[in-house]
Formats: C-alpha cells, structure tokens, sequence
C-alpha cells in the first residue's frame, strides 16, 4: 500500500505564486500527483488557539515564539525572559503533526512548499522551496496561469481563518474576547529590542511580535517587500473569515517545543542551505529540480482521506450545496451572515445618480407640481363659474 501524498502549502508559497491564484495553484499541485494540498493556515489556527488557552489565566506581557528565527533573535536574552515567552512549534510543524494525527493510523507522505526554517522536524518528510515547486512543475508542463480559477468538481481544504492571523497570531478580537482582555502589539523595525524591553519590564497585559520583523515566512515577509505589510498582502489572498473553527482543536495535537528545540531546527536549517543562494530554504542535497516532488499515488486498496480534497474528481450529490472559494465577494447580511454570490451581483444604477434632463416629465417632482397647480386652478375656476351662475339666477328671479 502506498502512502497518500499530501503537499502543505506556506503563506510564502502562496504569495509567490502571483499573479496566480490560491485555487489555481491548488489545481496545479493536484495536477502534479499530490493527493491533497493543504494550507499552512491549518496550523495558524492550531496555534492560535492554543495560544489564547494559555493567555486566558496570565498575567503581564508574553512575547510569542513560534517562529525559529525570533527563537534565534531572543536566545541570548532567553535566561531572563523564559517565563515571558510562549513557545510552540512553528504553523508548518503544527499542520503536519495535526495531518498525521488525522490521517493515523494511515501513514501519509508529506511535503512542505515554503522558506520556514522548521521544515527540518521529523513530522515533515520533504521540504522545498516555493520557486522549486514552480519549476518542478513547469518541468511537468503544469502551467499556473492556466488553471481553473475555481473547484468544480472537488471539495478542497477550507482555507478560512477563525482565531489566528498569519504566522499564528491570535486575532486581536480572540485577544479582547478573553475573560481579562489582552492587547497586541506587533513590534517592527530592526531596533525593536529597545521597545520589546519596555514592554517587558512593564506590568501591562500584552501580546507582543516580532516575528514579521524578523522576516517570519509564515507571516508573509518575501524579499523586497515592507515587513509590516505582509500579513495584509496575505489576508488579501484569503476568503473572508469564518464563523466557526476550521479545525478540529478536539484532536489532540502536541504544539508546545522549548526554546532550544526551536533553535536546533534553526540551526539545521542553516547548516544545510546551499552556499549560492542562503535564502533558499531547500537541504543542498535535494536542489529543487522537477524530481523533488514526490509523486505518490495513492492505490485503488488505500484507505479513504478524511481530508476534503482529492487528485479524483467526484462530482457533488444532487441537491447539496457547494462553497464557493476562492475570492468570494465579502458581502454579509445584518446577522453575520454571508450572502450567496447570487445576492451579490452588480445593480443599476439608482435614479439618485441619473443626471436630470430637459424632456418633458423627467423629473417626478416637476411633473407633482404642475399637476396640484392645475388641479386649484380648475377648482377654483369651477367655484367662480359656479358663484357667476348663481349670482344670475336669483337676478333674473327677482
């Protein structure tokens, strides 16, 4: 029996992928042989919830450490600064112990598309990075451009946020709903040590971030783009959010790591860039050639996927409703609720915007008024003709 094949797709991986679209690189992945793929965004809401859990009977600042490079940044500082820090494990590691969980006791093969140093951990088979995906199935003849812009006839993995933000962070709205409310504070800049240490010598309820600043994948960061606009150009590719959790957080799912674990994959990672190009995160001894993805199908005798998505397309059941992904039109009832795309279509214009013209009864408002005007007028030219005949008859009785 061969492993299903599942690919797990970086935010980084996502945005690189421009001007195609999230769903059409899904198509494309799908096309290559990858049984499912899977956004890192799984992950996010993972860790965000697991976050607000452990932020719900705190006290004081906390600085989020799920990222191997803010890991890096702060082991120098970390004796003092241990009981401030939460550490679990990156969204990548956290969608790839969550598939494993899900999928067991079925082995899966899983591969990551993306830059995180976390890649390295044992629960992800193979990594590689974004542009090696792209040639790898370029190499294959699988054109980006040339996918379908939605999912007809498979149902993929939803990709909606409910708790986190990109990179794992809890939404500032998870954060205000806590029993005592909790602030965020995303620190930028590359002299963000000095602000970070006011915040931590002060007593005031706070989750603070440095991972965008540290150049955080996961949170968005690419080369040649402004560190505090990344999470927004991420948000930008996504559907509007959810009104309930994604993921099953009943699962059980270990996410907690230490500090010195998140910095061996750091420094794994590291030792095992290649000299030429030190951002690609892609090991030296699998280069991102069209042979690095692993094409596993899954055989006829496999056991089922419990994840959504499929390389066999099946069509819907007759009568049931599909989502519509994708870009879907952000438009929401007075409840919350999101309207169909149906409901969504553009209108006409409204009469309020049609410039007034000279025509002859164009203007409602004209045409009211000349109609009262003429309707006195002949009531009173009626009551004065009557007055005139009356005023004859009784002159001519007497």
């Amino acid at each position: 029996m061969t492993a299903p094949s599942l690919l797990i797709l970086g935010a980084d991986a996502v945005l690189a992928a421009k001007p195609a679209t999230p769903v059409q690189l899904a198509h494309a992945c799908l096309a290559a042989g990858f049984r499912a793929a899977i956004p890192a965004t799984w992950g996010d809401e993972l860790i965000a919830a697991r976050v607000l859990d452990k932020l719900r009977d705190t006290q004081g600042p906390w600085v989020q450490c799920c990222c191997p490079m803010v890991a890096q940044r702060l082991a120098s500082h970390a004796e003092p600064i241990t009981g401030m820090l939460l550490t679990v494990v990156a969204p990548p590691v956290a969608t790839a112990r969550y598939l494993r969980a899900l999928y067991a006791p079925t082995r899966i093969h899983l591969t990551y598309a993306g830059n995180c140093p976390s890649a390295t951990q044992e629960s992800i088979d193979e990594s590689m990075a974004p542009e090696g995906l792209f040639e790898a199935l370029a190499e294959q003849g699988i054109i980006l451009a040339q996918q379908p812009t939605e999912f007809d006839s498979v149902l993929p993995p939803d990709r909606r946020r409910f708790y986190s933000e990109p990179g794992g962070i809890p939404t500032r709205t998870a954060l205000g709903n806590l029993a005592s409310p909790i602030d965020f504070h995303e620190l930028r800049g590359a002299d963000f040590i000095a602000e970070l240490a006011q915040h931590l010598l002060s007593s005031s309820r706070v989750l603070l971030d440095v991972a965008p600043a540290l150049g955080c994948a996961c949170s968005g960061v690419q080369s040649r783009a402004r560190p505090e606009l990344a999470r927004d150009r991420v948000r930008d590719l996504e559907p509007p959010r959810a009104m309930a959790p994604v993921v099953d957080h009943a699962l059980t799912v270990s996410l907690e790591t230490s500090l010195s674990d998140a910095l061996d994959s750091r420094r794994t990672m590291d030792a095992e860039e290649e000299p030429a190009s030190p951002g690609n995160a892609t090991p030296a001894s699998t280069p991102p050639t069209p042979t690095a993805i692993p094409i596993v199908a899954s055989e006829p005798g496999a056991d089922p996927s419990p994840v959504a998505v499929e390389a066999s397309p099946r069509r819907s059941p007759v009568g049931t409703s599909r989502p519509v992904l994708g870009l879907t039109p952000n438009a929401r009832v007075e409840t919350g609720r999101q309207l169909p795309r149906a409901y969504v279509a553009r209108r006409r214009s409204s009469p309020r915007g049609v410039r007034t013209t000279a025509v002859r009864g164009a203007d409602p408002t004209v045409s009211a008024s000349m109609r009262r005007n003429r309707v006195i007028a002949l009531i009173l030219a009626g009551g004065l003709a009557s007055g005139l005949a009356l005023g004859w008859l009784l002159s001519a009785l007497l």
